[in-house]
C-alpha cells in the first residue's frame, strides 16, 4: 500500500502542469519578486480593480523561484514534493495513533479524498498543516501538554494559504472539549492562550492585520467558482470522504466511549466536507488522525498501538525519497512544457501589442495570463483581484446575462480567445458580427468588425 500510494502521486506529478490555476501563481509570484508590493499589490489586468491581499504570496515567490531556477519541470517536481510531504504528514497524524496496518490505509483512503485538490497549488500546504494541527491537538488530549510551536507553524501557514484560519477554529474546538472532558483548568487556558496565541501571529506577517479582512472578502466571491459550490457526491473524492467518514463514525460507535475533542474535530471536518468542493480534501485531512483511535480500538480491542520503530521510519522515509529522485528523474522528459496549445497562438498572441484588450475564456486566464504578460486580459480565476460587479460582467458575459453586449463594449475589447463551442463564440460570430481569425478544434481567436465600436469614456457606465 505504501508503494502503490507513492506511485500514484508519481503518476499525479510527472506530467505537464495542466491546472490552470497554477499559472496564474506563477505570474503573481514573479510580480512579486520584481514589482508588487506586499502590503499594496497591483493587478496584472485593468479589468481587476479590486484591493485585494495575497494571502498565499509566499507559496507563490516559492514557485516563481523555482520556475526561474528549474522551469516548469522544477515546479511540477515542487508540486511532487508536497504531495509526498502530505502523504507523510497524514501517515504520521494516524500512526501516532494506530499501528502501520491501521494508518496506512487510513492514508490511502484520505488522499483518495483530496485528490480533486493534489495539484500545483497552495492549497495543498493547508491539506498537510490541517493533518498536522489535529494531531497536535490530539495529543494534547493524550497528554494535556502544549505545543507551543503551533505558533510559529500558524504564522508561516499564513504567509502559504488563506486557510490558516482552520487553525483557530480546531484550536478553540480542542479547548472547548478539554473543558468538556474535564481537563484540568490550567490546561483548558493554557489551550486558549495558544489558540489566541496562534491569531496573533497571523496578522504579525509581512501583510499585517490585513489578513483577517482578506478571509472576509473569500465569502463575498464563492459564488462565481465552482470550486466553491456543495460536492456532488457521486463523484470520487466526495464519495471517498464519505467512506472515510462512515468509517469513523463506525469505529466511535463500536468504541463506545468517546472524547467531546474528538467529537468536535470530527463535526467539523464533516462540516468542511459538506460545505465545498474546495473543502473536501481538508476534512479528509482532518480526519485521518480522527478516525485511527476508533479503528485501532477495533483491530485490537483496547490494546495501544506500538510505537513506530526506527526501521519504520527509515524505511517509510526511503521509499518517499525515492519517489521524489524517481521524479526528478522523469519530470525534464514530461513535464517541461506548458499546457498544449495550438500552433497559432504564439505568433497571433504573442504580436499583438502591448496593452491589447483581450476577451478571454475565464478557464484559460491564469495560464494566458503566465504565457502572454503583455496582454489585458478581461477575466481571470484569481478573483480576489476583482471587485464583486467585475465578477459579475465576468458571469454575465459568459452566461449571455441580458446586457453581455453593452457589457461587453464597455470592456473595449476587440480581440477575443475562447473555446470555439462556447456559448459566448458562437454569439460573438452569429449575432455581433465578429470574424474568426484563427480557429481550432480547442481554441479560436475573434476579431471584432470596424463597425463594431465601444461607447465613449463620457457616455459609458462603471460597473
Amino acid at each position: 500500500m505504501l508503494v502503490g500510494t507513492l506511485v500514484s502521486l508519481l503518476v499525479n506529478t510527472a506530467h505537464p502542469l495542466t491546472n490552470t490555476d497554477t499559472y496564474f501563481h506563477l505570474r503573481f509570484g514573479h510580480e512579486f519578486l520584481h514589482r508588487w508590493s506586499l502590503r499594496h499589490p497591483g493587478s496584472v489586468s485593468t479589468f481587476a480593480t479590486s484591493d485585494w491581499v495575497p494571502t498565499q504570496w509566499l507559496s507563490e515567490v516559492v514557485m516563481a523561484k523555482t520556475e526561474d531556477w528549474f522551469g516548469l519541470a522544477g515546479v511540477a517536481w515542487l508540486s511532487g514534493l508536497l504531495e509526498v510531504m502530505l502523504f507523510l504528514g497524514v501517515y504520521a497524524s494516524a500512526r501516532l495513533r494506530a499501528e502501520p496496518l491501521v494508518a496506512m490505509p487510513l492514508t490511502a483512503l484520505a488522499l483518495y479524498a483530496m485528490q480533486s485538490g493534489l495539484s500545483m497549488r497552495p492549497q495543498v500546504v493547508s491539506y498537510l498543516a490541517a493533518a498536522v494541527v489535529v494531531a497536535v491537538w490530539l495529543r494534547t488530549l493524550d497528554d494535556h501538554r502544549m505545543r507551543w510551536w503551533l505558533v510559529p507553524l500558524v504564522w508561516l501557514w499564513a504567509m502559504l494559504h488563506g486557510m490558516w484560519p482552520v487553525a483557530l477554529m480546531v484550536g478553540a474546538l480542542s479547548a472547548v472539549g478539554l473543558a468538556l472532558d474535564r481537563a484540568p483548568r490550567a490546561v483548558v487556558l493554557r489551550a486558549a492562550a495558544v489558540t489566541g496565541a496562534c491569531a496573533v501571529a497571523a496578522a504579525l506577517t509581512p501583510v499585517g492585520p490585513a489578513v483577517y479582512g482578506a478571509v472576509a472578502q473569500v465569502g463575498s466571491r464563492t459564488s462565481y467558482f465552482a470550486e466553491w459550490l456543495p460536492p456532488d457526491w457521486i463523484s470520487w473524492d466526495s464519495a471517498g470522504f464519505a467512506v472515510l467518514l462512515a468509517v469513523t463514525l463506525v469505529g466511535l460507535w463500536r468504541r463506545g466511549h468517546n472524547s467531546w475533542t474528538e467529537t468536535l474535530l470530527i463535526v467539523l471536518a464533516g462540516v468542511f466536507g459538506a460545505y465545498s468542493v474546495r473543502t473536501v480534501p481538508l476534512g479528509a485531512a482532518m480526519l485521518a488522525a480522527l478516525a485511527a483511535v476508533p479503528l485501532q480500538a477495533l483491530v485490537t480491542r483496547g490494546t495501544p498501538p506500538p510505537r513506530a520503530t526506527g526501521r519504520e521510519v527509515r524505511g517509510i522515509l526511503a521509499a518517499a525519497a525515492a519517489a521524489l529522485v524517481v521524479l526528478g528523474l522523469l519530470v525534464p522528459h514530461t513535464a517541461s512544457e506548458p499546457l498544449a496549445e495550438p500552433a497559432w497562438t504564439g505568433p497571433a498572441l504573442g504580436s499583438l501589442p502591448p496593452g491589447t484588450k483581450v476577451l478571454d475564456d475565464w478557464a484559460l486566464g491564469g495560464y494566458l495570463m503566465w504565457r502572454y504578460p503583455r496582454l489585458d486580459l478581461v477575466m481571470h480565476g484569481y478573483g480576489d483581484t476583482f471587485t464583486t460587479a467585475e465578477l459579475d460582467r465576468n458571469d454575465g458575459l459568459i452566461t449571455l446575462a441580458p446586457g453581455w453586449q453593452h457589457a461587453l463594449h464597455l470592456t473595449g475589447a476587440r480581440v477575443a480567445v475562447l473555446r470555439p463551442w462556447s456559448a459566448l463564440a458562437q454569439d460573438l460570430i452569429a449575432q455581433e458580427g465578429w470574424q474568426v481569425e484563427h480557429r481550432s478544434p480547442t481554441l479560436e481567436m475573434l476579431r471584432a468588425p470596424n463597425t463594431w465600436h465601444s461607447p465613449t469614456p463620457a457616455t459609458a457606465p462603471h460597473f
